[in-house]
């Protein structure tokens, strides 16, 4: 009866193997590690940007706090303006521009609301390490000032300051209704975006501390 003999392997075989297991288990680690390391780097990244807009944001609530009693006043002097009209015997008619002075005396003064610190943190910050609705309600507090406040203070610039009827002589108590209207708007969105910027800093400070 005759047997087979199994032909056995080469002694390199089991080192081979060996060898290969060892370099497969290297690269896979490097890819790890490498994932690993840009996490981190990304979460550092997006840590600094929410530093520098935190910054931004206080910043900004000190701009609009340093006008928004001066654009309430506005409003109180157009009103005394307008109650004076109501109660003289002659006309209403007068010089647009010639009021300024008086309800105006710095200008509009709108605030100097910045956003370089979260524009600059959308293109280059790795926010989308950060959780959804954090980045969404800095959008949302950023849309805000965009819409709101820069809007309306350019609006008021653009509709009371153009054009050569802010010279001319006018029926005066229309023009200051309209003014007013502006001033209010103004105010009452400067009031709600600094409410709005403080709860958004509040909870950007403890998420940064943890």
């Amino acid at each position: 009866m005759s047997t087979t003999k199994t032909p056995s392997l080469p002694s390199w075989f089991g080192r081979a193997v060996v060898e290969a297991a060892l370099i497969v288990f290297a690269v896979v680690l490097g890819f790890i590690v490498n994932e690993w390391r840009e996490g981190v780097a990304d979460r550092h990244a997006a840590n600094a940007a929410m530093v520098r807009v935190v910054a931004e944001i206080e910043g900004n609530i000190e701009q609009l706090e340093s006008v928004v009693d001066y654009h309430e006043a506005v409003v109180q002097r157009i009103d005394e303006r307008l109650a004076e009209i109501a109660l003289a015997p002659e006309t209403g008619r007068g010089v647009l521009f010639d009021a300024f002075p008086v309800i105006l005396p710095r200008g509009v003064n709108a605030p100097g609301l910045s956003r370089f610190a979260w524009d600059h943190a959308q293109q280059h910050g790795k926010l989308d390490v950060l959780p959804y609705e954090q980045v969404a309600g800095i959008a949302r507090v950023y849309a805000l000032q965009d819409s709101g406040v820069e809007a309306t203070w350019r609006q008021i610039v653009e509709l009371i300051f153009a054009g050569p009827q802010v010279m001319r002589e006018q029926e005066l108590e229309a023009s200051l209704r309209f003014t007013r209207i502006g001033f209010v708007e103004l105010a009452a969105q400067e009031r709600f975006l600094i409410e709005r910027s403080g709860r958004l800093l509040d909870d950007l400070r403890a998420q940064i501390d943890n």
